[in-house]
C-alpha cells in the first residue's frame, strides 16, 4: 500500500503482522506521510514477500527517491537487512523495532546505517508484547527521531 507524497524521500515499512484492520496507513503515520512517500508492505499477506519488497525498491529507484529508509519489526528485521544489502545504492538507513538477534553484521562494508529505534521491555507494566506494532506511537516517535538525527 502506498501513501503520502508521490516523490521525495521514502519510507518502506515491512510489517510482519499481516493484514491491517483498515487496509490504510495507521493514523499515527499520517504526519510522516506529509513529508515522505510511504510504502507499507504487509509481508504475511503475500507469499512473495521478498519479491514484493524488491518491486517496491525498484519502483523507488525508478522514481529516483533521494533517500530510502526501511522500517521493520520482529521477524521482518532480517528480511529488511537482506533487502537493504541488495539495494545498497538506494537504501540509506534501516530502522528496527524489537529485532531478533544482531543482524547488523550483514551490512559490514556498506554505507547503510542500522539503528534500533524501539524495544519492548518485558515486565509486569508492559502492556504490549514484542514486537511493538509499527503503528505504535513509540515506533513513530523513534522513526521521527532517527530521521531528524545525524545519519
Amino acid at each position: 500500500m502506498w501513501a503520502g507524497l508521490e516523490d521525495g524521500p521514502a519510507l518502506v515499512v515491512i510489517d510482519p503482522t499481516g493484514a491491517a484492520k483498515h487496509e490504510a496507513l495507521p493514523a499515527t503515520w499520517q504526519r510522516l506521510a506529509e513529508h515522505f512517500q510511504v510504502a507499507w508492505c504487509r509481508t504475511p499477506a503475500s507469499d512473495r514477500e521478498l519479491e514484493d519488497l524488491e518491486d517496491v525498491l525498484e519502483t523507488l529507484t525508478a522514481r529516483r527517491a533521494p533517500a530510502t529508509t526501511i522500517v521493520a519489526s520482529g521477524e521482518a528485521c532480517s528480511a529488511a537487512i537482506a533487502i537493504a544489502h541488495q539495494f545498497a545504492d538506494a537504501v540509506n538507513t534501516v530502522l528496527l523495532v524489537d529485532p531478533f538477534g544482531d543482524d547488523s553484521a550483514m551490512l559490514a562494508g556498506t554505507e547503510i546505517a542500522v539503528r534500533v529505534i524501539a524495544r519492548t521491555h518485558p515486565g509486569p507494566d508492559d502492556r504490549v508484547a514484542a514486537p511493538l506494532p509499527l503503528g505504535h506511537p513509540d515506533v513513530v516517535e523513534g522513526v521521527v527521531t532517527a530521521l531528524a538525527g545525524p545519519r
